[in-house]
This record gives C-alpha cells, structure tokens and sequence, in this order.
C-alpha cells in the first residue's frame, strides 16, 4: 500500500501554510479515489558496479561526468538504478479534464506527481534494505537531470533497465518520460555508513520554489 500524503498533494498544489476550503478538499478526495483505482505502479531495479576513473563515473555504458553526483557516490562501488511509474491512466485524466475542468487537471497534476514519489520512496525503502542485508549502506537517490547530473542520461538508464517492457515508460525526443508521472534514479551503496540523509528540497539551495516542503 503506497501512503500518499494530503499534505504533498497540498505542496504540489502551491498551499503554503493555507488551508484548502471545503470544496477544493472534496474535490482532493474524490480525485484521488479516481488515481488510486486506475493506476498501475510498475517498477524495475538494477544494481551495477560503480567504477571511479579521474573525474568520470562509470556504470555500465554511462560515462558521466558530475560534481555533484561525483560527491553524493563518493565511497561507493555499487549504484541501484530504479525506475517507477504510476502508469498512463493518470494523464488520460489529466487530459480530459483539461477540456471540462482546469481545477480538477491541475489537482489531477499534484495528486499525480505526490503519488509517484510516494511510490518512488517506497521502492527506495526496498532497496535499502535489500542492501543492508548485504551489508551495504544508501546515499540519497539522484535523478538524471537533478543538479549537473544531465538529463541525457535517460535514454542510458531507459536501455539499462529495459524501461519500455518493466514498466511501459518511454522517452519523447526530447527526453521526457511517458507516462508522466514516472521517476527514474540511481542511488549509491557502500559498505561504510555516511551522515548523507540530505535529499529533494532539503538537499536544493533553490530556497524560492513554489513547491519547497517547509521544514518540520
């Protein structure tokens, strides 16, 4: 059961410190009773040995050269590529509201995106505990297109995990994942345990984003 959040919903909705009037949490409910029922999570993991080579990552057919990503894998020697999806049936409603009910789209477009990182942070947490078991610690997961990690780098992860028949996600010309609301990461594994808990917004220097979560 994956726990979808109200209060991510909110955030992705813009809401800041700003409760929703009755109509708008009513309409929230019976949106997100319509994603539950009609989406399909799917998912595909793949763990590979990370090579370090000067200033260039090396995982499998990937040659990735990234400051940032080079810090957050700096200790390890294996990489969990993952990718999740909600499946296609949240933007067919997406689209049809588009043309009878832009609130609804725009609330289908949150209910959407908190969903699939909820799902995203529960393969995550499988991950990290297949991992403990072979003695193995996790850095925050990175996506290709996060920071200078750059965005090209989907079609690699795409071949790697042979997205199109584990998941049914493909990628447009120019890079974006369809279905929509899908999310593909690596995230690093070494045997020595780092104080690295930082990742999303708390880990972004952008403190302006209209979808930061607050600090708890």
């Amino acid at each position: 059961m994956i726990a979808l959040k109200n209060s991510e919903i909110l955030r992705y909705l813009g809401y800041q410190n700003i409760q929703p009037d009755q109509h708008i949490e009513a309409l929230i409910e019976r949106c997100k009773e319509k994603v539950i029922q009609r989406s399909t999570p799917r998912k595909s993991v793949g763990i590979f040995p990370l090579v370090f080579q000067d200033d260039t990552l090396i995982i499998e057919s990937m040659h990735i050269h990234s400051k940032s990503l080079y810090r957050n894998l700096s200790g390890c020697d294996k990489v969990c590529l993952m990718g999740v999806t909600i499946g296609p049936a949240i933007d067919q409603l997406i689209r049809r509201a588009e043309i009878t009910n832009l609130v609804e789209a725009a609330i289908y477009q949150a209910i959407g995106a908190a969903y699939v990182e909820a799902w995203a942070d529960a393969i995550n947490e499988e991950i990290k505990e297949t991992m403990r078991h072979e003695g193995y610690y996790c850095r925050p997961r990175f996506s290709p297109g996060y920071g200078d990690f750059d965005l090209s780098f989907q079609t690699q992860f795409s071949q790697l995990l042979d997205l199109p028949h584990t998941t049914g996600i493909t990628l447009s010309n120019t890079l974006l994942m369809m279905p929509s609301k899908s999310v593909t990461a690596l995230i690093g594994c070494s045997t020595k345990e780092e104080p690295c808990i930082l990742a999303g917004c708390e880990a972004c220097n952008k403190t302006n984003c209209t979808f930061r979560r607050n600090k708890q």
